[in-house]
């Protein structure tokens, strides 16, 4: 018997039951808690998944989380049953809301309510059940509750379960073995997608708009209110104050909905701000209670934000405490995940207040201007480098072990990191001390009706404060890093739970404080800085040096961190003494400075040795001619785990070409150049590819293992060959010779401003063609001035007579391109002019080895950069290193291959030249056929002239580019 065939029996039964009482189930008198054990468990039972958790005894590894009785002051506030699918435990896949019954099931209340628990968590439908019915909803669209009841899907009637056909449409969306083959998120594919401008920008209610869009959008929209109302009732304040005072005040109102929402706070107070007093007072008195039971950064007393002297527009806020309450608001805290609210905050911290004498407004930091916006790293990014550096830190440790260990993200931003690393911790104890039941009542853990072990608020506070550091040179980052981590605290605890703890530790607050442990400090500068300097006071605060010995004492004296993760800014800037600065404090700090080069290194230094370090950087210091300090730097100081070339569109509106790169700190650096083999573990994902979890990472996305980290002692990192390429191209370079050993090779001049007539006396023709294998078109005649007005001015003779014309970009079939020119003109910076050297192989020799098969796999092959590139290109450095074969023209044999490429490559400029004059497709099939004969014969020769064997060539020729 199939799964669905045991599936439709059981459901047969459940529906004769039903019909042979209906009269009783289906009075006022049969409540919600009877029908959801005598039905909707075994409902869901029978499509397969552990309702009663039979078989997932684990508290942290139950596919299903069943809520009973949580409705607050007849509010309902968590969904009934949340489906979650092994072995992530972490990302709902859909939720069912349960109801009794009796009366209307799809009601505008009941809609609204499922749609806004599946919103949310970001799951596109959610279902809602009486058993009577079963009702699916469309949860894509931001939930109103005038709308709701459109987005209803479909409608079953409990008679209609017998059909088979029909079940069939219930079973292949919602059981395990189809949410296991992502059945929702193919369904929701399949759904029609509401078009328009008014839909884009989510103008109308319930329109298209995700939670982190909606929210980001509201957040942005109370900033403006509040500072606005802010300073014209205090005209005195500045820009910073008034950032700060709109961060703590929305914060404050964030922080009291995820209190309201989880339940842990036994009253509703944001709806009722203004019962006692003014909306505002409310607000503030209430932030005073909560001070003293929660603690924290959030509700500390704020010199002016708390001052009783402080004003604000009364009917401004109270209007957002309005729209915000539990009452009238979209948003269930209780459901949004930790990291989306993270994923939010770090694209709001990317904007400011500016103020002036009468007004403020809001506008973009300088750096996200100029980076293009903030790009939050997404979640299963942060999940896969923290289980490659705390996840291994941890593994196979007790407690005990584990709270001697300290965590890190010296950039953190908003802190999605150091709520990934809590995460992981959170997970590794509970999963432990359930494995250990023994030793769990012992060290405090908490028995909870599911029958699995809890770890007590007690415990959860001490993993937070030994393990957890992070440093961030915005002080709206650090509290919002704190506010997040605080509300992953909570996010367990029930008002029972939150009270209990404060009877256990009489006058203890809630919250711990995480002021020695997340702190606003400029991670590269230290106060060694200010020695000698004289800095203005506003340009010392926007330094705002920090020592790691002063705010880490503890840390540092044991020899630094056990694990550092993170997304460092890139490209950060930098004035000119901060500078001087990094260029005399950092090793790889070369003539441009690049900051995540920099937070590499610092990491590096301040990791413990044996210590991990993992980090989502841009690809390019693999290879790129900026980063060769850096490469040697990781090498001698690290031994790498893997490193993972990923898609380009992994931030939201940015495409950036990054990697994740992990690695364990040296107990004893060694010296470059580094000699030891050691296996790496790379994967690479296709430029265009959607990641759609963290699961994909451990699935075959062309995954290699090197012998070797760096190729022959280079100090670039070839992270997309394997060790059989790898060794071939050692052997090629062994073989050859640099192709600038054969011949003078320069790029072109800038500017190229071309005019169609000589307007100067040093105007000389120009190039205005294009260059293609063996082919070239030289273009209208155009000139450009050749003279001091050149930014880079070059000797004329690369300009003259005979010489290999070299085109930077590579082609569409991923070939290097190059011919031969004699007539004299002036080319551009994309064009590079090779000048064959006296004595050296004849101008045809040389152009058949560059156009050949094998030297166009080798570049890719050695350029990183070109492998990830839409349009890759080959720079002067990269052609002049080309290893061309070793050829002594004293030597007969080494004469005859010479001889033999020349003749060859004059055949192929003559067919070429035909085909391209040639009218008739039979002339074109002809001459074209003839040229890649041609072809062939070059690249035979080449293989002979680098001495490959046969299986060599095969690594060549059975690569995809």
């Amino acid at each position: 018997m199939t799964p669905f065939d045991a599936a439709f029996r059981e459901v047969q039964n459940l529906v004769a039951t039903f019909q042979a009482n209906e009269r009783h189930y289906l009075s006022p008198a049969y409540q919600e808690s009877e029908a959801r054990k005598d039905f909707i468990d075994k409902f869901f039972t029978a499509l397969g998944w552990d309702v009663n958790h039979d078989h997932q005894k684990n508290p942290f590894a139950q596919e299903v989380k069943v809520e009973r009785g949580v409705s607050m002051h007849g509010s309902q506030r968590r969904a009934d049953y949340a489906f979650y699918l092994a072995p992530n435990f972490r990302d709902v896949q859909f939720y069912a809301e349960a109801k009794k019954p009796f009366g209307d099931l799809a009601t505008a209340d009941n809609c609204f309510q499922a749609i806004r628990y599946g919103w949310n968590s970001q799951t596109p439908v959610a279902v809602l059940t009486d058993f009577e019915q079963f009702v699916t909803l469309d949860c894509r669209y931001k939930p109103d509750i005038g709308t709701a009841q459109h987005r209803i899907l479909r409608k079953f009637h409990y008679s209609e379960y017998t059909d088979n056909e029909t079940f069939a449409c219930i079973y292949h969306l919602f059981s395990r073995e189809a949410i296991a083959s992502s059945s929702l998120n193919n369904f929701a594919d399949t759904l029609p997608k509401q078009r328009g401008k008014a839909v884009q920008r989510g103008l109308f209610k319930g329109g298209y708009q995700s939670i982190d869009d909606t929210f980001l959008e509201k957040l942005d929209e109370y900033r403006d209110i509040l500072a606005r109302a802010f300073k014209n009732n205090n005209p005195h304040l500045d820009g910073d104050t008034l950032t700060e005072l709109t961060q703590r005040t929305i914060d404050r109102l964030v922080f009291i909905r995820f209190l309201e929402d989880k339940l842990i706070h036994p009253d509703n107070l944001i709806s009722n701000f203004g019962d006692k007093g003014t909306a505002w007072q409310d607000f503030i008195a209430a932030s005073r209670r909560l001070d003293g039971i929660y603690n924290g950064i959030v509700f500390k007393k704020h010199a002016i934000l708390d001052a009783p002297a402080f004003k604000v527009n009364e009917t401004a806020f109270a209007d957002i405490c309005k729209e915000l309450s539990h009452v009238n608001s979209p948003f269930d805290f209780n459901t949004i995940p930790i990291h989306i609210l993270g994923s939010i905050y770090e694209r709001f911290l990317g904007k400011v207040i500016v103020a002036t004498d009468k007004r403020a407004r809001i506008e973009e930091k300088p750096e996200v201007r100029k980076a293009g916006g903030v790009y939050y790293t997404p979640e299963y990014i942060v999940r896969y480098i923290v289980e490659n550096t705390v996840g291994k830190a941890i593994e196979g440790k007790t407690p005990n072990q584990i709270a001697e260990l300290r965590f890190a993200d010296i950039a953190c931003g908003s802190g999605s990191f150091l709520l990934g690393v809590y995460d992981c911790l959170l997970r590794y104890h509970g999963n432990w001390f359930n494995a250990n039941p023994d030793k769990a009542k012992k060290a405090g853990c908490v028995l909870r009706e599911d029958g699995g072990w809890h770890l007590s608020l007690s415990q959860r506070r001490q993993i937070l404060l030994n393990n957890i550091y992070g440093v961030d040179i915005d002080n709206q980052a650090v509290e919002v890093s704190q506010l997040s981590l605080f509300l992953k605290l909570l996010e367990e605890e029930t008002t029972a739970s939150a009270q209990q703890y404060r009877l256990d530790f009489e006058q203890k607050a809630i919250l711990p404080s995480l002021s020695g442990n997340v702190v606003c400090g400029n991670s590269l500068i230290g106060s060694d800085i200010m020695s000698g300097e004289l800095f203005e006071p506003i340009e010392e605060k926007k330094l705002n040096p920090m020592d790691y010995e002063q705010r880490f004492p503890e840390v540092m004296k044991r020899g630094g961190f056990d694990a550092i993760v993170g997304n460092p800014p890139y490209g950060a800037d930098s004035g000119a003494e901060a500078l001087a600065y990094l260029r005399q404090k950092y090793e790889v700090a070369g003539r441009e400075v690049d900051t995540y080069a920099l937070f590499m290194e610092q990491s590096i230094k301040l990791a413990r040795p044996n210590g991990y370090l993992s980090m989502i950087v841009p690809t390019g210091w693999y290879s790129g001619a900026r980063f060769p300090a850096l490469r040697r730097f990781i090498a001698c100081k690290t031994n790498p785990i893997v490193f993972v070339n990923l898609p380009y569109d992994i931030f939201a509106d940015a495409w950036v070409d990054t990697t994740v790169y992990a690695a364990v700190k040296r107990k004893e650096p060694t010296s470059w150049p580094r000699t030891e083999k050691q296996k790496v573990l790379l994967k690479t994902f296709p430029k265009r590819h959607k990641i759609q979890s963290v699961s994909e990472f451990g699935q075959d996305t062309r995954t290699t293992e090197f012998a070797e980290w760096f190729a022959n002692g280079g100090d670039t990192f070839l992270t997309y060959a394997d060790s059989r390429t790898t060794a071939l191209m050692q052997r090629i370079e062994k073989n050859g010779v640099p192709f600038a050993t054969y011949a003078d090779i320069q790029r072109g001049v800038t500017p190229f401003n071309l005019t169609e007539k000589p307007t100067h006396a040093t105007s000389l023709r120009a190039f205005d063609g294009s260059v293609r294998r063996y082919l070239i078109d030289v273009g209208p005649i155009r000139y450009v001035r050749f003279d001091d007005t050149l930014a880079e001015p070059k000797p004329i003779r690369y300009f003259q007579g005979s010489r290999l014309l070299i085109r930077e970009l590579i082609s569409r079939k991923f070939q290097i391109q190059a011919v031969k020119v004699t007539s004299d003109f002036v080319t551009n910076k994309s064009m590079q002019s090779a000048l064959p050297l006296a004595g050296g192989p004849d101008a045809n020799f040389l152009l058949g080895c560059f156009n050949s098969r094998l030297l166009s796999w080798f570049f890719l092959q050695k350029s990183n950069i070109a492998q990830r590139d839409d349009f890759p290109k080959i720079v002067l450095k990269e052609t002049r290193s080309l290893p061309f074969p070793k050829i002594d023209l004293k030597k007969a044999a080494d004469k005859s291959r010479h001889d033999k490429m020349v003749s060859l490559v004059e055949q192929m400029l003559g067919a070429k030249k035909q085909l391209a004059t040639a009218q008739t497709d039979k002339d074109k099939d002809f001459y074209t056929n003839k040229c890649e004969a041609i072809d062939q014969k070059i690249d035979a020769l080449v293989y002979e002239l680098y001495g490959l064997t046969p299986k060599e060539i095969e690594i060549v020729e059975a690569d995809e580019n």
